[in-house]
């Protein structure tokens, strides 16, 4: 079994496209804390996205 987690994170846009550090950075905090990256998602990929969700999982503690 697992514990899921899901972290909204807001979009930067840099002039040049979507500054992705702010993502990596939610993605490289958790994983420190055990969490596995499952998937990034866009609620609503036809319009500009605002945020991601971040899914994340780990092993439940027995």
């Amino acid at each position: 079994m697992y514990n899921y987690k899901f972290v909204r994170v807001a979009v930067n846009y840099l002039r040049d496209g979507i500054d992705a550090h702010t993502y990596q950075a939610v993605v490289e905090e958790h994983a420190r804390e055990g969490w596995r990256l499952v998937q990034i998602f866009v609620e609503n990929p036809a319009a500009i996205p605002s945020e991601y969700v971040v899914i994340l999982e780990r092993p439940r503690a027995a």
